[in-house]
């Protein structure tokens, strides 16, 4: 059942946050920075934290209807049916305005083109753009494909680590697939992006001065999980993303080439290698990706292999194909999480909705519960802990 706070998150999620100018401005005067740095469509918001450790990304809007954020002296709250909901907000970092050195341009640019932080978590992106075109994602719609320096990364998770407004705790590399070795660059000297990417990954897991998780799509190669993990990568996303295969093949071409089958191998050889507990799986839902069946199909799998999924609802982007398809509902968002719930205690090997980590809670459909499966410090996880011993 859930609580009142937890329902608000939720409709927070589906509908989204009125901002008044008179709270715009005391925002700015408070922070010195933006509302949001509105980058992807599921982080383009606000950083809010409601009673009980909800967290929540609320993206603005205007409709009436919504819930209202508001400012009373040095308190913010939540205007939501006639009640006030006091709630602890999550400024963009201080950060945002600093600048450095692109090592491979030589160019000035903004930190934050190579790192960004939500609520605790600094999300580098090795890979500007993306090689692979998801209907869904605004990435390969919005920025060219470009490869950024391992040294500017690192950059921006100290800047992170330090800020005074809101630091990292942990670190997630994501963002933009890199090609293939078939497509290998010429001008690489022969190295393929992946290759490349490899490079990446030890150098942040070896010199990053917080903990740091890898999000990727799935390899050819079932050892790979086991280099990652002795890279010193703390844990892994594999995203499905959409389970069906139907849905796949026209939201996620790239994707379903790979097949599911493989994914869903590949994501239990993953867990083999981390642990159970330390792999996680993002699934999109929403009656524009697939319909409901196929999502609880998708989580069903996904647990029985020990595997965290975590629901990701879905939220069009402007520049994408599904610019004008329908957001998840609220309805949707509380009927996949129940019955992801079900799922969880049915199978019942200690896996339960992610991410573990609550303040990455904010924009997937997922609420502390109390229970050791979730912290509020990432750095607990670092302890290997796991589930099933």
């Amino acid at each position: 059942m859930l609580t009142s706070d937890q329902l608000l998150k939720f409709q927070l999620l589906a509908s989204g946050v009125r901002i008044p100018e008179e709270a715009r401005v005391a925002w700015r005067d408070r922070f010195g920075g933006p509302l949001t740095l509105a980058e992807y469509a599921t982080t383009g918001g606000v950083a809010l934290v409601l009673p009980g450790e909800n967290y929540v990304n609320a993206h603005p809007v205007d409709h009436a209807n919504a819930p209202e954020l508001g400012i009373d002296g040095e308190s913010w709250f939540l205007r939501h049916a006639g009640d006030d909901v006091p709630i602890d907000v999550v400024p963009v970092p201080a950060f945002h305005g600093q600048h450095t050195v692109d090592r491979y341009q030589g160019a000035v640019q903004p930190l934050t083109r190579y790192g960004v932080t939500h609520t605790d978590r600094c999300r580098v992106s090795p890979i500007e753009g993306c090689a692979w075109r998801c209907h869904f994602c605004d990435l390969p719609f919005e920025w060219d494909y470009r490869l950024k320096h391992k040294e500017n990364l690192l950059d921006a998770i100290r800047a992170a680590k330090d800020d005074p407004l809101a630091p990292a705790r942990h670190v997630l590399v994501s963002g933009g697939t890199p090609r293939a070795p078939r497509r290998a660059r010429p001008d690489r000297a022969g190295r393929d992006d992946e290759a490349w990417i490899d490079d990446v990954y030890a150098f942040l897991a070896e010199h990053s001065p917080l903990p740091v998780d890898v999000m990727m799509p799935v390899r050819k190669d079932f050892s790979y999980p086991d280099w990652l993990r002795s890279a010193g990568v703390n844990m892994v996303s594999l995203n499905m993303e959409v389970s069906d295969p139907d849905r796949a093949r026209a939201l996620a071409a790239a994707k379903a080439n790979i097949g599911r089958d493989h994914t869903l191998d590949y994501i239990e050889r993953a867990v083999d290698s981390f642990g159970v507990g330390f792999v996680q799986s993002l699934i999109v839902f929403g009656e524009a990706i697939e319909p409901m069946k196929s999502t609880l199909r998708g989580v069903r799998d996904l647990v029985d292999r020990g595997c965290i999924p975590v629901l990701s609802p879905f939220r069009p982007h402007h520049l994408t194909p599904l610019a004008e398809a329908p957001a998840a509902s609220l309805e949707e968002i509380v009927e996949v999480y129940h019955r992801t719930l079900d799922i969880c205690e049915q199978i019942d090997n200690g896996i339960k909705p992610g991410p573990r980590c609550i303040p990455c809670h904010h924009n997937t459909a997922t609420v502390p519960d109390g229970s050791d499966f979730y912290v509020d410090l990432h750095g607990d996880l670092t302890e290997r802990r796991c589930l099933t011993s």
